[in-house]
């Protein structure tokens, strides 16, 4: 559906620790600018990424789109929303057809049927599809074609992503859209959204491993040749480190996340020689003072396990070899000191911590990876407008033209 309001951009990630909306424009440039932003708690509401309490999160909602729409000065018809699902499951697909006619040339007709003969994969009643990626295609034995319309051939073969999740999660969200009285323009996996606004290019093409640590999950996605190959999300989260530090320093919850988020370190290199922090005690105590290297101790430990747990898997599932161009990580969790240094030695591959780059107009208040997905959201919807007016305007040209709008969905999807 294209948006009512078709110079404004909604998105709007529903995590398990808060709720962000974001509204944009499009400017003269044809640029995604910022106009608001709104944040509101999600807590009681999410639980390792699932909705737990429709109430809850309803009005979490309404508190984040409310507080960007004051920001803004703009009203919200209709979001692309971030989902996380909790059980998504991926599924690498392939179709094989015949190019019939005499000149056998490929059209836009062969290509829509390879496609559906590769996604016609038998997948649980309780399961729908949320997105189907094309990953290449192949021309009677010529591999690595991103484009084949046009070319001759007799035999035409494509490999596609599918992406599955639980039919509740989409309908619980849906619920919740419906309840606050706007609008869906589409939902996006969070593990898409995240790739989208801080993977580069050249880093999908060798193969790099994507790791969006959440609070309470962690969205992994690999990309080979451009493509995703593979996407998951693990039960693991920063409420893990944060449990650590309240037991290990003995303080609540609530302070244990203030010093995380304050002093969480998790590499020697980045500590500073004697260096001290302030710690709240509980029960009116006067507040303590303790060595900064004792939280090394305490989420060095925890982070190593979660990558470990992550690395485990890939190696089980057949993709460690794919990713020569390696780790980038984002999400909240990322912003804790050295972790990519701790990334790159359990690994041993070289990794980074990824940041989205900045939009225009209010883009500052979201360029950090504790907003990854909403980045990518605008870009998506950006993207997916953009093809919408192509698809529109193609009534109007030619064959040829008609060919080129074709093209460019592809050139965006890859």
């Amino acid at each position: 559906m294209k948006p009512k309001d078709d110079d404004l951009i909604v998105a709007l990630d529903i995590g398990s620790s808060k709720i962000a909306a974001v509204i944009s424009w499009i400017n003269e440039l044809g640029e995604a600018s910022v106009l608001g932003v709104g944040i509101s708690d999600a807590k009681g509401g999410m639980r390792g990424g699932v909705i737990m309490n429709i109430e809850s999160i309803v009005t979490a909602i309404n508190h984040a789109i409310e507080d960007a729409e004051i920001q803004a000065g703009r009203e919200v018809s209709g979001v692309f929303i971030g989902l996380s699902g909790g059980n998504i499951e991926a599924i690498n697909s392939k179709g094989v057809v015949a190019i019939s006619g005499t000149d056998k040339e490929i059209k836009e007709y062969d290509v829509n049927r390879v496609i559906e003969a590769a996604r016609a994969v038998a997948i649980p009643m309780d399961r729908e599809m949320l997105h189907i990626i094309p990953q290449g295609f192949i021309v009677d034995g010529q591999g690595s074609i991103k484009y084949p319309v046009g070319m001759v051939g007799t035999r035409l073969e494509c490999q596609i992503h599918i992406l599955t999740t639980p039919i509740s999660s989409v309908q619980n969200v849906v619920k919740c859209i419906d309840r606050c009285g706007i609008d869906i323009y589409d939902i996006v996996l969070q593990n898409l959204a995240s790739s989208k606004a801080i993977l580069e290019q050249d880093e999908k093409e060798i193969g790099v491993l994507m790791i969006d640590i959440g609070a309470e999950t962690s969205k992994v996605s690999i990309y080979h040749h451009g493509a995703p190959y593979y996407n998951f999300i693990y039960p693991l989260g920063g409420y893990l480190v944060t449990n650590d530090i309240a037991a290990g320093l003995k303080v609540s919850l609530g302070t244990a996340e203030k010093v995380k988020l304050a002093f969480g370190i998790t590499h020697f290199d980045y500590l500073t020689t004697n260096e001290t922090i302030q710690i709240p005690s509980i029960g009116g105590r006067k507040p303590r003072l303790l060595a900064r290297e004792n939280l090394i101790h305490i989420i060095r430990p925890r982070v190593e396990e979660m990558f470990n747990i992550i690395k485990q898997d890939i190696i089980d599932k057949g993709y460690i070899d794919k990713i020569q161009g390696g780790i980038v990580l984002t999400g909240g969790t990322a912003n804790l000191s050295g972790i990519s240094d701790v990334c790159q030695e359990v690994f041993d591959i070289q990794a980074r911590v990824g940041v989205p780059k900045r939009l225009p107009g209010l883009g500052d208040k979201i360029d950090s990876p504790d907003y990854a997905v909403v980045n990518g959201l605008i870009r998506w919807g950006l993207e997916k407008m953009n093809r919408e007016d192509d698809l529109i305007n193609k009534k109007e040209k030619n064959d040829k033209g008609v060919f080129k709008v074709i093209k460019k969905i592809f050139d965006e999807l890859f």
